[in-house]
């Protein structure tokens, strides 16, 4: 739902805390690159038709993409708007408004749900298009490079308020989903069973525990219970539950030591502790409330690798070139590494993998890269460590994640795999 009140305050904010001089030193944009942007405009304006129609057949026979697009009339006035919009790009003016647009568009990426792969495949549609215009336009090797170069650069403008917009009104709903969610935690009573001095819980629990670890706890002792659940910081749990009976340690040490969270059975349950002290101010039972917790956590995991895995599509559109050399180079290198017998050039390709994939945020194959590089630590003190057969193993199990990686973002990077 469209919250204007809240958008305007957003802009506001925004250049109050962003300076356009700033943002266009950060991103690179001096006048240099605005006059040669503006020489394209024309060429733009005289070849509209041709990029509007390119444009949307490539969106329109997408299946990820033209989901988002609410019939006919929409997709009409779409094109009438970027029949201006595109040439904009190119001839600004560079001023306030220019950057105001790009932040609109990630606002209304964000109402009506539209994801990021999805906008980055038709950008980088459009940056494919245009690279063609230019091909037929410029017979000059510098003036192609020129111009293939600056429509990057406006792209990556385009990409970098788009984006950043999108997220930061995805991370305010992520923020006020936690708040309602910490609001409900910390009222709810329903689902609670107390553990006596002797480690047995009370025979009288809630109706919740039943349906948040699918177990009747009623009764039972405590240790068998988190045994028999397979319950993951079980151990501390224990240490500290004997420990607050014992009364060695301060209450506020034990609390501290006592998890937030446990697992159950593929469910996040969140622990609250509530003492209860007899007479003499000694511990005496202790009250636990249960929330299951499972779907925020799951959908904020999703929301954080999806962040991570837009950051590092970005990252290589920006820097596309140098990826491409870097793919270029690892081609080269696991032909030696699927062969390698010498220890010393096998961790050296390894270490330079770990590099590549670190730089362009390519987390879990640098995890794994990383992880493979702490096993020949310990294997190669093996006399019978056959190393040839480590790295040639070592090297598919690489390719296979970046094969991978690139088969699922083929439509956005347009890099074979």
């Amino acid at each position: 739902m469209l919250d204007i009140e809240g958008f305007n305050l957003f802009i506001k904010d925004y250049f109050l805390n962003n300076k356009i001089e700033d943002l266009e030193f950060a991103l690179k944009f001096d006048d240099i690159k605005k006059n040669k942007a503006k020489k394209l405009a024309p060429i733009i304006k005289e070849n509209i038709d041709y990029i509007i129609k390119e444009f949307y057949e490539y969106n329109l026979n997408n299946d990820k993409i033209k989901k988002y697009f609410k019939g006919h009339a929409e997709i009409e006035r779409l094109m009438k708007v970027n029949q201006k919009y595109f040439e904009y790009i190119f001839s600004g003016p560079f001023d306030i408004e220019y950057y105001k647009e790009k932040i609109k568009i990630g606002y209304m990426h964000y109402i009506r749900s539209i994801p990021n792969d999805a906008y980055l495949a038709s950008l980088g549609n459009l940056n494919s298009i245009l690279n063609k215009l230019w091909q037929n336009k410029f017979t000059d090797v510098i003036e192609l490079f020129e111009a293939q170069s600056i429509t990057s650069d406006l792209l990556f403008i385009e990409i970098y308020f788009t984006v950043n917009t999108y997220y930061t009104f995805i991370e305010k709903k992520l923020s006020d989903e936690k708040t309602k969610m910490k609001e409900i935690l910390d009222n709810m009573q329903d689902c609670y069973f107390i553990i006596n001095k002797d480690l047995m819980t009370s025979d009288v629990v809630s109706k919740s525990c039943l349906h948040i670890f699918n177990n009747d706890i009623s009764g039972r002792n405590i240790i068998e219970v988190f045994d028999e659940l397979e319950v993951s910081k079980k151990d501390i749990f224990i240490l500290s539950i004997k420990q607050y009976f014992e009364n060695i340690f301060n209450l506020e040490s034990i609390f501290n030591m006592l998890p937030g969270t446990i697992e159950v059975k593929n469910k996040t349950i969140k622990m609250s502790y509530t003492p209860i002290l007899d007479s003499d101010k000694k511990p005496h039972k202790i009250i636990i409330c249960c929330s299951d917790i499972t779907e925020h956590i799951k959908k904020q995991k999703f929301l954080e690798e999806y962040h991570t895995k837009n950051l590092t599509i970005i990252e290589i559109i920006k820097k596309r070139t140098e990826f491409d050399q870097i793919l270029k180079e690892i081609a080269v290198k696991n032909v030696t590494l699927l062969d390698c017998d010498d220890i010393t050039i096998g961790k050296n390709i390894l270490f330079e993998y770990k590099n590549y994939f670190s730089k362009f945020a390519l987390s879990n194959i640098a995890t794994l890269t990383h992880n493979l590089e702490l096993e020949l630590l310990e294997k190669e003190k093996n006399e019978k460590f056959n190393a040839k057969e480590f790295f040639s193993i070592s090297c598919c199990m690489i390719s296979d994640l970046l094969k991978k990686f690139l088969e699922e973002n083929y439509e956005i990077l347009g890099i074979p795999s």
